[in-house]
């Protein structure tokens, strides 16, 4: 008699990081969260997290590759899905060698947006002229300080470099930054990053990193560009943030896409042009990434400081 499989089963409990780990991926710690665990496996980047009681994962270039585990061992093995299924039954019964704990996480947290945890981690923030990880990123007091961006750049009680994203009721998510990590503050929500506002701003320059806009900053300065940042890969909810900022601007004219010349950032670029063609808007849309492959803006800052 064939065994019956249980698929609902192998999507609540077998720990995806564990598979993925037995497929050959690794850990990115610096880019992982409690709740949001990055695995790699040569050029693919995967996204694990938690959404009830199923383990569910997407892929950080290609929007159609995501899902569950079964998703996830279908677009990575020649198997059938009868295979895979007879696989995974062999994960439930204990049947597998599992791969060295340290390569995978034991659990990983659900998704939880809490804007109070968020707000009460940031009231222990303090705007910053100066700090030492962002001048080592060629990122100068100067600039920290200037009209454009005073405010909107913080550091933590660890002396982490913090970045806010506002929502409609204030202080909803805290991007911290080092150089050893770059995580948000459990419990945040992504909308953007962005930088002041000031009468006769007439372009939006958009990038993924809160460093890349300040780096383009001072590679390119424009004293009518407003800065914003997504913070990493774009969600929907920030897809109707830049929407908004498109249609209702007063006074812009043209939209600067400063994404990383990768496939994370030709993938960034579609998702925004798109978001940006929805609007309505009738200005100029341009991308300008850095001209070498895998390059962002502020490895374009590090290695070529213009001469004093």
């Amino acid at each position: 008699m064939s065994q019956q499989l249980d698929f609902s089963r192998f999507k609540s409990e077998i720990n995806l990081t564990q598979y993925a780990a037995h497929l050959g991926y690794e850990i990115d710690r610096k880019k992982s969260t409690r709740s949001s665990i990055a695995m790699r496996s040569g050029a693919d980047k995967i996204i694990i997290s938690r959404r009830g009681a199923l383990w569910v994962y997407f892929s950080v270039s290609d929007d159609n590759d995501n899902g569950t585990i079964i998703d996830f061992a279908e677009k990575r093995t020649n198997k059938s899905l009868k295979e895979i299924g007879c696989d995974l039954q062999s994960w439930i019964s204990g049947g597998v060698a599992l791969p060295e704990p340290k390569s995978y996480v034991a659990d990983v947290e659900e998704q939880i947006y809490d804007p109070a945890r968020v707000a009460n981690v940031f009231k222990r923030c303090r705007p910053v002229t100066n700090h030492a990880y962002l001048e080592g990123r060629g990122l100068t007091d100067a600039l920290l300080s200037s009209p454009r961006f005073a405010g909107r750049i913080f550091a933590d009680r660890y002396q982490n470099a913090a970045f806010p994203h506002y929502g409609a009721q204030g202080i909803c998510g805290l991007e911290l930054k080092d150089s050893e990590k770059a995580v948000f503050v459990k419990g945040s929500e992504k909308t953007l990053w962005r930088s002041n506002v000031r009468a006769g701003d007439d372009t939006l320059i958009l990038s993924e990193a809160v460093i890349d806009a300040l780096s383009y900053a001072v590679l390119f300065p424009n004293e009518t560009a407003i800065y914003a940042a997504t913070g990493g890969g774009m969600s929907p909810e920030q897809a109707e943030i830049i929407k908004q900022a498109a249609h209702g601007i007063k006074n812009l004219k043209r939209i600067v896409l400063i994404t990383d010349n990768d496939t994370g950032g030709d993938r960034l670029t579609d998702k925004i042009q798109n978001a940006i063609a929805e609007s309505g808007f009738s200005g100029e849309i341009t991308r300008h990434s850095p001209d070498t492959r895998g390059g962002d803006w502020n490895d374009v800052l590090t290695t070529n400081q213009p001469n004093p």
